[in-house]
């Protein structure tokens, strides 16, 4: 694997089956697979699994029952059951297509861990060199590449006046959304032109940043909309127990600096 990208592909049970010979008690984006099921058809199925992943030479299985996992594959899962920081990158396109994936990292290596589309309840862990190098790679997943900021003020508005525009926009069209956000305490420019972002979409995202201090979490995160009229960067706050969020134009080049400071507030080794 030396020379080339380590990467595998894990279904559910062998990726809890891996991790939990790693000491692991939870993966973050892995489901139980065995909610619901007996304790026979559980060690039925672990014993599959055993056999599954000496076959792909992924564990030794010893005389005595002991295992050995292979060196490239304790360091993939390892990165997922043990990681310094977290990253939940989410991207919707226009078309309604939505993928979600997970990127983990330490201070040895960082993992995207990704659902295979093509086989049901499985994952695909990709090796990528460092924190630098998952950043990177969230720019690709939220595609940006030049896009400039659209030509309005910023301005803030209740979650819930956004969820019904976007929700509107579709069917709506631009005036009746541009009213919606309007009402919700938007400026007529900021107003029109964000109603022109959901009725002609390019894609949204967001990203949420985690990391375990020993009996804390420390979380942040921020969203992107993008229209043909130019990308927004969207801000999640509190105000009297009610969740706003702040909508702010800004270019690619902003985005991805935004998207740097989330990420340093949560990585070991900042980028």
């Amino acid at each position: 694997m030396q020379n080339e990208i380590p990467a595998i592909n894990c279904s559910t049970q062998e990726m809890i089956f891996l991790a939990s010979l790693l000491g692991a008690d939870m993966l973050l984006g892995v489901d139980d697979p065995f909610v619901g099921w007996l304790a026979a058809e559980i060690e039925h199925a672990w014993e599959e699994t055993r056999e599954a992943l000496a076959e792909r030479s992924f564990i030794q299985v010893q005389p005595d029952g002991g295992i050995l996992m292979d060196v490239a594959i304790a360091a993939l899962v390892g990165a997922c059951a043990f990681p310094d920081a977290s990253f939940v990158v989410t991207s919707t396109l226009a078309s309604g297509e939505t993928a979600t994936r997970y990127l983990h990292v330490t201070k040895q290596l960082a993992v995207e861990q990704a659902s295979v589309t093509e086989l049901t309840g499985a994952y695909r862990l990709t090796a990528l060199e460092n924190g630098r190098a998952a950043y990177k790679r969230i720019l690709e997943i939220f595609g940006l590449n030049g896009q400039g900021a659209v030509s309005a003020s910023g301005g803030e508005l209740p979650e819930v006046a956004l969820i019904q525009a976007r929700e509107t926009a579709p069917e709506a069209g631009r005036e009746e959304v541009q009213k919606v956000l309007e009402k919700a305490g938007l400026s007529n420019d900021t107003a029109a032109a964000l109603s022109e972002t959901l009725v002609n979409p390019i894609a949204n995202g967001s990203l949420v940043a985690l990391s375990h201090r020993e009996t804390v979490w420390n979380v942040g995160g921020l969203g992107l909309l993008e229209g043909q009229n130019g990308l927004w960067r969207l801000r999640a706050f509190t105000r009297s127990g009610e969740n706003w969020v702040e909508a702010i134009p800004c270019d690619a080049n902003e985005a991805g600096e935004a998207i740097r400071r989330v990420m340093n507030r949560v990585l070991p080794e900042r980028i």
